[in-house]
């Protein structure tokens, strides 16, 4: 019997988590794509382009995602079994509901297990080439799209503007080019009535051809040494004016994925250990660098000369503590205080915004590597949510299992931002701050799978309105002893 439970749990756990972890990833797609449509839009980009850098995403987003449909699958599976009344009918047959669950349990350990190696292994790989993809498709210039009326500058140095364009999007009207390539600003204008746009054969290039137009340039006019030079402005008409215009910068270039190796998320757990020890040596240098510098300046243990020789071949004294109180110190004295304290001023702001870049980096290193561990342990945790609120709420399918399962992931998600935010803004410990959404939780799901292990009645409507009746019997009676 307990084997046919097993398999049962188990084959009725598969398709809801593989429907419910692509409905999560659907949404957090379509978040992603939200975000940076206005990236997207008019470049031009190809299909297999934007279906790549797609599949990339999703790939990102699996540490976050199976989490979220574990704990949905397990709702609609345990809430079905008791909507049933299967539930009860192992429970009578003497298996609890750790024992019901003990299959989903080494199902969601393994999982888990499959989480940390993706983590490690796979996702700093596919956060190179997402992230390294994503910054080329940002920094793509907007595909050509020359609009009536509005003047384009796509076009590096130039500056078009058309009245109409005909269906053919080949054919212009009321052409206008400023010729901005020289940097002198519009000293070189043409005007047409009538022409074409067209690309070369490469698609390399673009071609604008102009007929019946005039062309108004600012020239110099050479000048007798001495004589300032004088511009004066040429007119000059055409029947055909050809441009071509070089169209490499709309091209997509790749960066070199090695400049964004260095990032932490990049990282397995060993390179990040290693980082951060790195980091944490760096810090400890610098401190003892801040040490030894200020040592030159407020030392005990500085030697302060019996007199200092000026440039003047005049002699001073050294400060003594006797002359501080009687406020008997020479004007030299104070000048050299007063310098070595601007000098140790500028020091320390520089070495504090040294020692919180490199405090900063020693925390992102190890809130990533608490990371791969706190996602991969959030699948066992949010597991005896789902399976221990289905078995109290006892209602299958997607209604009431979807709705459990987003307050309990909002709440799982405001609680490891809100702590990886505390970690890197240095006011909590890192382990603290990743591992806070883990700690909470850990003790509801047990407590409620206590609860739903001995049929507690704690969240059934029934119960809430058993006792509404109750109370308000009480109050009906009471109301009615004062009358008498």
């Amino acid at each position: 019997m307990i084997k046919r439970v097993d398999r049962v749990v188990l084959g009725s756990f598969i398709v809801p988590l593989i429907i419910t972890f692509g409905l999560t990833s659907f949404i957090f797609m379509m978040q992603f794509l939200w975000k940076y449509i206005d990236d997207f839009v008019g470049k031009g980009l190809e299909t297999s382009l934007l279906v790549k850098l797609v599949g990339l995403f999703t790939l990102t987003i699996i540490p976050m995602a199976l989490p979220l449909a574990i704990l949905l699958a397990s709702t609609m599976v345990i809430g079905s079994l008791a909507e049933d009344n299967e539930l009860t009918a192992y429970k009578t047959g003497g298996l609890s509901l750790l024992r019901i669950m003990g299959s989903l349990i080494v199902f969601a350990i393994f999982l888990a297990g499959l989480t940390f190696y993706f983590s490690n292994n796979v996702l700093p790989k596919v956060h190179l080439r997402f992230y390294s993809l994503l910054y080329d498709i940002r920094k793509q210039k907007p595909a050509l799209d020359i609009k009536e009326g509005i003047f384009y500058r796509g076009i590096s140095g130039f500056a078009l503007k058309i009245q109409h364009k005909d269906a053919d999007n080949k054919t212009l009207y009321g052409i206008m080019v400023y010729d901005h390539s020289k940097g002198r600003g519009n000293d070189n204008v043409v005007l047409a009535d009538k022409g074409d746009i067209a690309l070369s054969n490469t698609g390399e290039h673009l071609i604008l051809t102009l007929y019946n137009g005039k062309q108004y340039q600012d020239v110099t006019k050479r000048s007798m040494p001495g004589n300032t030079e004088e511009p004066e402005q040429t007119v000059m008409e055409f029947k055909k004016w050809r441009k071509v215009f070089d169209l490499k910068e709309f091209k997509m270039t790749r960066t070199d994925q090695s400049l964004f190796k260095t990032h932490f998320i990049m990282y397995n757990a060993k390179q990040l250990m290693k980082e951060a020890d790195s980091s944490r040596k760096d810090i400890e240098n610098k401190i003892v660098e801040i040490q030894l510098n200020n040592g030159n300046y407020i030392s005990y243990f500085k030697q302060i000369p019996d007199s200092v020789k000026l440039k003047n071949d005049t002699v001073t004294e050294k400060i003594d503590i006797n002359n501080v109180f009687t406020r008997n110190i020479r004007e030299s004295c104070l000048s050299t205080a007063k310098s070595n304290l601007q000098s140790l001023k500028s020091y320390t702001d520089m070495s504090i915004g040294d020692l919180e870049y490199k405090q900063s980096n020693y925390v992102n290193y190890y809130c990533e590597w608490y990371r791969k561990f706190s996602l991969s342990f959030a699948c066992i945790v949010l597991l005896f949510v789902g399976c221990s609120m289905g078995a109290i709420v006892r209602k299958g399918g997607f209604g009431v299992p979807i709705l459990i399962a987003v307050l309990y992931f909002v709440l799982f998600h405001v609680l490891n931002v809100t702590g990886e935010k505390l970690a890197k803004g240095l006011i909590i410990p890192p382990f603290a701050g990743m591992w806070l959404s883990s700690l909470v939780l850990m003790p509801i799901a047990l407590f409620l799978t206590y609860k739903a292990n001995r049929d507690s009645v704690l969240f059934r409507s029934e119960w809430y309105g058993y006792l509404f009746n109750k109370v308000k019997s009480i109050f009906i009676l009471k109301k009615s002893l004062s009358k008498n």
